[in-house]
């Protein structure tokens, strides 16, 4: 069988990020637990977790520019050096402060490393096999960010080694992408109107910020969520988040097969529901292990599920130049979503409970339902309008 012409840099780019996902995986649960050892409380641990998405919300705006000016190789290169020294900045430097600025930093890495992936995925795959292959890429995405947690759930608290495990990963994610040529070398505009994006695929942008949202605020604070479940034991509470990926695991393969073949909005729709319904389930059923267990599974598969119908539609609706801002954009409600989704939610559990966590996150996918349904209605009456 004949490989597609680009098959090796695609698997290539995938490979890293994949490897990428296990240094998340390591990093997230680990931070959330150091806090909390400190004594921090949920609203300051959720606005800790936000660091990275500001970072990405702040970086995205000038990535166009700086792959202009500089290249994307050694944009690339900056960021892949920059990583692993980061986050080996995290246990020398014990302080709140210090780790707002370094998860900030980190952030900032990790989102020119994340962008540009992303932008090669899309301009490497074609539109007939685009679900089935960025399902493939979300999917070894969660594998890595599992094997990362469970990593994690077997390191300390006290002794920081997970954080030199993942800067060893950092560096092994360069490995795969220091000599990458043959990646779809093209100018990008120089200037992003996100206003424009978000008015012309307005579903679209908004299944981003969903999905940066839910993500953040569940996989920064289901640790916290779930301690007093498995009686404050910190190794438990970390796996839980392992419960979270194995959903965005397998459930995205299933999405992007099915995206290939049926209408994405509808999809988009009937995740949605599905996230509301588990969201207010979760605090009612958690204490029960197997539940618990599908229900974390269902909200990591449809959680991913936003981000795979997003990037799929992304990658139909926009080639070429306008592909870099447009998946610019896209990153930059994600970012937007998971710099509220953290503090938000964490902010309520310290005022209404521990329950907070599931049934906060529900009430905003259910206006999110509502906004889905106004704006599929208005794009609607302008097209027929048009006619």
């Amino acid at each position: 069988m004949r490989l597609p012409k680009n098959f090796f840099n695609l698997l290539r780019v995938i490979l890293a990020i994949s490897l990428a996902g296990v240094v998340a995986g390591i990093n997230l649960p680990l931070s959330t637990l150091t806090l909390k050892h400190w004594g921090i409380s949920s609203s300051i641990i959720g606005l800790a977790a936000s660091m990275m998405g500001l970072s990405a919300a702040v970086t995205t705006p000038f990535l166009p520019r700086m792959v202009n000016l500089f290249g994307q190789i050694p944009v690339l290169r900056v960021s892949l050096v920059t990583l692993p020294l980061a986050i080996l900045a995290l246990p020398i430097f014990q302080n709140l402060y210090a780790w707002f600025l370094l998860r900030f930093i980190i952030g900032l890495a990790a989102t020119v490393i994340w962008v540009l992936s992303e932008i090669w995925i899309n301009s490497f795959a074609e539109d007939r096999t685009r679900g089935r292959i960025i399902a493939i890429y979300t999917s070894l995405l969660s594998l890595g960010f599992i094997i990362g947690v469970l990593i994690m759930s077997f390191t300390s608290v006290e002794t920081f080694g997970g954080f030199y495990i993942s800067a060893s990963l950092a560096i092994v994610v360069a490995l795969p992408l220091w000599s990458m040529k043959d990646i779809g070398d093209f100018e990008a505009p120089m200037n992003i109107s996100f206003s424009k994006y978000l008015f012309s695929s307005p579903i679209l942008m908004g299944s981003s910020w969903m999905m940066g949202f839910l993500y953040a605020a569940s996989a920064g604070l289901l640790p916290v969520f779930a301690l007093p479940y498995v009686n404050e034991d910190y190794t438990a509470a970390s796996r839980t988040v392992a419960w979270l990926a194995s959903g965005e695991l397998m459930l995205p393969l299933l999405i992007g097969w099915l995206a290939d073949k049926y209408d994405k909005r509808k999809l988009m729709i009937l995740l949605t529901i599905i996230a509301i319904f588990v969201l207010f389930l979760i605090p009612v059923f958690f204490y029960l292990p197997m539940l618990r267990f599908l229900l974390l599974f269902l909200l990591g598969g449809v959680t991913m599920g936003f981000y795979v119908l997003g990037l799929t539609m992304l990658g139909e609706q926009y080639k070429g130049q306008v592909l870099v801002s447009a998946n610019a954009s896209f990153i930059f409600f994600l970012s937007i979503g998971e710099i509220l989704g953290p503090p938000i939610i964490g902010r309520a559990m310290d005022i209404f409970g521990n329950s907070a966590f599931g049934w906060a996150m529900g009430i905003i996918s259910l206006l999110f339902l509502s906004v889905f349904y106004f704006s599929r209605s208005l794009i609607n009456r302008k097209q027929s309008e048009s006619l």
